[in-house]
């Protein structure tokens, strides 16, 4: 009887460390920053993913580049696992500089790029001096 004990705290055991796994993991992604007249442009190296795995996102002034990889390492004839497919994650705080609403993203061959235009407000202008 000890015995079924012990292998049914065994397998519960095993269970709640399961259930605390989180399901996704995510690293940050290496990313480049230029900046330009009209604004930001960053790049971020987000290899792996489809386009439809990739949310960006802007709330409260934070933009927010997740990828979720969908890459399945589990299944019939899987001898040895030591891909682990990761996620993508970062986060930046915008400031009032840039025009949330004018943000646009594009992906290609694994690289994520986002063109964050500087708000009018936040434009260098030129003032005209009239002769009085």
């Amino acid at each position: 009887m000890a015995e079924n004990t012990v292998a049914t705290k065994d397998r519960e055991l095993r269970k709640a460390q399961e259930s605390t796994h989180e399901p996704e993991r995510y690293v940050a992604p290496a990313v480049d920053i230029y900046e330009t007249d009209e604004g930001l442009h960053l790049v971020a190296d987000m290899p792996g993913l489809d386009q439809s795995d990739i949310n960006v996102s802007v709330e409260q002034d934070v933009l927010t580049i997740k990828g979720t990889n969908r890459w399945k390492t589990e299944g019939e004839g899987m001898l040895i696992q030591e891909f682990e497919p990761l996620g993508y994650y970062r986060q930046f705080t915008l400031g009032s500089k840039i025009d949330q609403n004018a943000i646009k993203a594009s992906y290609r061959h694994g690289v994520l790029e986002l063109e964050l235009p500087f708000a009018a407000e936040a434009k260098p202008r030129q003032i005209e001096v009239k002769v009085a």
